[in-house]
């Protein structure tokens, strides 16, 4: 019994001495963040957002991760989220974007395992915009043909009336 009094006066003591932290700072201020910090408390805020289901809060947050100082094993994460996050931008410059970031992780971060992670996802976007390419040159080509096409029928038909034409000269010639 005494020993469960001497713990339990124990236990109250450090509940007390805990209890009053903050007032045994008062006058001291709080250090001060540090841009890793930061860094870490945004990277942080924005896997949970991803969690929730909140991509452009998220994105926005990893936009500033990226913005921000370099920092090994929170940027390079954040630049391959946020690229992951570019590809579903419309028209084609969410490809270009997130190729850039990830171009930007491969030389920033090259032993980074999200480099690594990355490496088939770039692969894969130079190939798309390589085949974007190629559709852009065919839909030029289409229309060049088109045009050349109707070029092509109206100097048929320019052909016939001067044929036409120089029937009814030789036919006045003759009379």
């Amino acid at each position: 019994m005494m020993f469960e009094r001497a713990a339990l006066a124990l236990i109250l003591s450090l509940v007390v001495a805990f209890s009053g932290g903050c007032s045994l700072l008062k006058g001291k201020p709080l250090p001060a963040a540090t841009p890793a910090m930061e860094q870490e408390r945004r990277f942080a805020g924005a896997l949970q957002y991803l969690m929730q289901g909140k991509e452009r809060e998220a994105q926005g947050l990893l936009e500033q991760v990226v913005a921000g100082q370099a920092l090994p094993g929170v940027t390079d994460e954040a630049l391959f989220r946020l690229a992951l996050l570019h590809l579903r931008d419309e028209g084609g410059k969410g490809d270009t974007h997130a190729n850039a970031l990830l171009a930007r992780l491969k030389k920033e971060f090259p032993r980074s395992a999200w480099t690594r992670q990355a490496a088939p996802l770039a692969a894969y976007l130079v190939a798309v915009g390589a085949l974007r390419d190629s559709q852009h040159d065919l839909r030029t080509l289409r229309e060049r043909n088109l045009s050349l096409t109707r070029d092509n029928k109206e100097l048929r038909q320019s052909l016939e009336r001067l044929k036409n034409l120089d029937l009814e000269l030789e036919q006045k010639i003759k009379r």
